[in-house]
C-alpha cells in the first residue's frame, strides 16, 4: 500500500510538468484503483479520456473502477466504449459478460462468452469461462464440452479437470469423478477443492 501511495505522489509530480499526458492520468487512476479509492480513480480516468478519448484501455480501466464503486450503468457504457474502439478486446468482453451474468441476463452473457471463443478459439481460458457459464445454468453437457476443449488446448488446465469432476460428483458418478480429480491433483497437488471432493467421492464409493 505504501509503495502504491508513493507511486501516486510520483505521478502527481510528473503531471505538474505534463498535465496533458493521458498515459500519466491513466497510471494515476490505476494507482487510486489499487488502493480502493475508486471515485478518485474515475476522476483521473475522466481526465485521461479528455486527452485520449479513443484509448480502449482507459475506457476499460474506468469501467472497472465504476464497477467496484457499484455504478453498474456507467461501467457497462465504458466496457461498450472499449469494445466499440477495439472489437476484439477480450478483457472488456469478458467483464461485460460477467456483469450481464450478475444482472440475470443469461442470453447476453452467453453470446459474449461464445463470441470470445470465436475471436480466440485457441485460448483455453475462453472455453473454460464459457463452461462456467453453462455450469451456472445447469447445462452440464455443454459445460463438459467446453471444459474438455480447454483441456485439449492446455492439458495442464487443472481447474477444468476439477470442474468436470465436480459435475460428475453431483451426478453420482463417483468413479469417473475420481479420475478427473486425480488428474487435477497430479497437475496441482495443493489444489484444495479437488482434494476435498476426491476424498468425499472415495467415501461415497465405499458406502455403496
Amino acid at each position: 500500500m505504501e509503495q502504491i501511495e508513493a507511486k501516486i505522489k510520483e505521478i502527481q509530480q510528473e503531471l505538474d510538468d505534463n498535465p496533458e499526458d493521458a498515459g500519466l492520468w491513466n497510471e494515476l487512476g490505476t494507482g487510486y484503483h489499487l488502493i480502493g479509492e475508486y471515485k478518485q480513480a474515475i476522476e483521473a480516468y475522466q481526465t485521461a479520456l479528455k486527452h485520449a478519448p479513443k484509448d480502449h484501455k482507459i475506457h476499460y480501466n474506468m469501467a472497472n473502477s465504476y464497477f467496484e464503486d457499484e455504478q453498474i450503468e456507467p461501467a457497462v457504457n465504458h466496457y461498450l466504449n472499449a469494445i466499440d474502439i477495439k472489437a476484439d478486446y477480450i478483457p472488456a468482453l469478458n467483464n461485460l459478460a460477467d456483469i450481464y451474468e450478475l444482472a440475470n441476463e443469461a442470453q447476453k452473457a452467453k453470446e459474449l462468452f461464445e463470441h470470445i471463443t470465436q475471436i480466440e478459439p485457441d485460448n483455453p481460458m475462453g472455453h473454460f469461462n464459457l463452461g462456467n457459464h453453462y455450469l451456472r445454468h445447469s447445462n452440464t453437457v455443454e459445460a463438459a464440452g467446453s471444459y474438455k476443449k480447454a483441456i485439449d488446448l492446455d492439458p495442464n488446465f487443472h481447474e477444468a479437470y476439477n470442474n468436470i469432476g465436480l459435475m460428475l460428483k453431483h451426478l453420482g458418478q463417483y468413479k469417473e469423478a475420481i479420475t478427473y480429480y486425480e488428474q487435477c491433483l497430479e497437475i496441482a497437488p495443493d489444489y484444495g477443492p479437488a482434494a476435498k471432493d476426491l476424498q468425499e467421492c472415495r467415501q461415497k464409493l465405499e458406502e455403496q
